[in-house]
């Protein structure tokens, strides 16, 4: 994953994306994704939700309360200027299959290469590829929201967290660089796969892959939060599984 500096087209796609998604209730199958064309947003969306969003609404209410991290051609007048393709009362499949990499440190989503960079300099946002790359306003032309955010728990999101709370069960003992992990929405006590094989026997022992205690905590999180404090990981990912040993 990209870590993103505040103030940044990325960020700025990214945390729209996920303050939509606050505004649809959470057992909702939904994907939104942002694009900044510069000149215009696009918001395109699909959710089984029913209620129309009233976008002019949410558009100044996300301005007003994260005026300090936006770029300031959000916050004149350029965020005015969108095109609403959200679809609603859609049919929407669960995704089936779900491939993660995580890293051994505090959030583990970025690799401590990143996380280093980003506290030397967050004016910046990194992606971590086997190399340091800088991604900077004016690398692409467009920028997209990108997965997890702005897409909901049924959208591979609560697979996205479910491997994070195993991953922080890893046992110290145990020094792990970085897990590949998928984890299908279903069967995924048969179907895990994991990139290290001396972890797949212990974590298909300790782990029941039930997820409904996870979702149901989830559901409480504002997570916007996940780009406006990137280093810091909610709590409730490292619960500790007891007796878990390699």
């Amino acid at each position: 994953m990209i870590l993103k500096s505040p103030k940044s087209r990325l960020f700025a796609v990214n945390l729209f994306a996920d303050f939509i998604l606050n505004k649809i209730p959470k057992e909702q199958q939904t994907i939104i994704q942002v694009v900044d064309c510069l000149n215009f947003y696009l918001i395109k969306g699909k959710t089984t939700y029913k209620d129309l969003l009233n976008m002019s609404e949410i558009i100044e209410e996300f301005k007003v309360k994260y005026e300090e991290f936006l770029p300031e051609h959000i916050n004149g007048k350029k965020l005015s200027h969108t095109i609403d393709l959200i679809e609603y009362n859609k049919e929407i499949t669960k995704s089936k299959n779900t491939l993660f990499t995580y890293h051994n440190t505090e959030n583990c989503s970025y690799n401590y290469i990143q996380s280093n960079a980003y506290l030397t300099d967050n004016t910046k946002s990194y992606e971590y590829n086997y190399r340091l790359i800088e991604i900077t306003d004016d690398t692409y032309l467009t920028y997209s929201s990108e997965f997890p955010h702005g897409y909901s728990l049924g959208q591979g999101r609560l697979q996205y967290y479910y491997g994070k709370y195993i991953m922080y069960n890893i046992p110290p003992s145990f020094y792990i660089h970085d897990l590949t992990m998928n984890i299908p929405s279903e069967n995924p006590e048969e179907n895990f796969e994991c990139s290290n094989d001396e972890l797949l026997s212990p974590i298909l022992d300790m782990f029941d892959f039930d997820m409904s205690w996870l979702e149901k905590e989830m559901k409480k999180v504002d997570w916007c939060n996940e780009l406006t404090n990137p280093l810091e990981e909610n709590g409730v990912l490292k619960t500790r599984v007891k007796d878990f040993i390699i």
